[in-house]
């Protein structure tokens, strides 16, 4: 398979002025082949969506970013091509279509509008975006097209997200947390969309949840990500079948399944640490129940199979 996206050491400093606020991102490595899914899955404050961010360009002012980025055949490119790269090549569904659409403008010249940036020709527009309408579910297209976002629920809008995402037959699509605001039933429909239409296109996709069973769902390479960085990766079944860090046990520990008994449900103690400026030694040691002396210092990267593991207690 050819790699669409290669990302080495990928760090990020807020700052106030010469002085470092927080560095939520400590050297993020991930890799995305053509076809293939990546979920990262982790805690709210992670890192998870600021790795999309800073993939995309679109960190603020403030931010200082470091790291490589290497593109499909573009190789190694900076925020400014990645500006020129993005709504075309990558696009991204956003956790929530009701703030993502524009609410003054139909859905219809929304869609338009984006048509028209990728140089579509006119008289194709009409006919792309029927088409694109019909591939997502929405087989009233006249009706979507017409209507102002209010006008339509969040299942649709997520819909039309998605649709205007792959206007552009984007080689990557990053997918961030597109399900958090629908309801459950909704929220299962739109990832089997969201694999049906890979299936059909073949592009590769960068998925962001904090929920681990719809990463399980969708994706075929799992990143545990804590603390700004990837603690446990791995193909997705031996991730789910056999975790390795402590992390990611305690995630799956806290999935409500048929098989387990009442009761069973665990909790991780404490909390993601806020600031990431004073933590030495494993990040996670605070919350670990297997935490020892050696943990004050950074553990090694281990493979152990198909999986590799920044843990101590790790094993091959």
């Amino acid at each position: 398979m050819t790699r669409v996206l290669k990302v080495s050491n990928l760090e990020v400093d807020f700052m106030a002025g010469t002085t470092v606020l927080n560095t939520p991102l400590r050297g993020i490595n991930i890799e995305i082949n053509s076809g293939q899914t990546l979920g990262i899955v982790g805690e709210t404050g992670c890192g998870k969506t600021l790795t999309a961010t800073a993939i995309m360009g679109l960190l603020p002012s403030t931010a200082v970013q470091r790291g490589i980025i290497e593109f499909a055949e573009h190789g190694q490119v900076s925020t400014t091509d990645m500006a020129n790269l993005r709504g075309s090549e990558i696009t991204m569904i956003f956790q929530n279509p009701q703030s993502a659409f524009n609410p003054i403008f139909t859905i219809g010249a929304q869609l338009h509008m984006v048509a028209e940036r990728r140089n579509i020709a006119r008289n194709e527009i009409d006919r792309l975006l029927n088409q694109r309408l019909l591939s997502v579910g929405l087989n009233d297209a006249k009706r979507v097209l017409n209507s102002y976002p209010h006008e339509l629920s969040g299942g649709m809008l997520q819909r039309c997200m998605i649709a205007m995402a792959l206007i552009s037959t984007p080689k990557l699509l990053i997918a961030d947390e597109p399900t958090t605001a629908l309801d459950a039933t909704i929220g299962h429909q739109v990832l089997g969309l969201i694999r049906s239409l890979q299936a059909q296109e073949g592009f590769a996709m960068l998925f962001i949840s904090h929920d681990v069973s719809a990463v399980a769902k969708v994706s075929d390479v799992m990143a545990v990500v804590y603390a700004g960085r990837v603690v446990e990766t791995g193909p997705t079944q031996d991730v789910m079948n056999n975790p390795q860090h402590p992390y990611t046990r305690g995630l799956l520990g806290a999935i409500p399944s048929a098989q387990k008994m009442r009761g069973e449900l665990t909790a991780i103690p404490g909390n993601v640490p806020s600031t990431l400026l004073e933590i030495k030694g494993c990040s996670f040691a605070k919350r670990c129940s297997l935490a020892t002396s050696s943990c004050e210092q950074e553990p090694p990267l281990v493979s152990i199979g198909n999986q590799v593991v920044a843990c101590w207690k790790a094993q091959p």
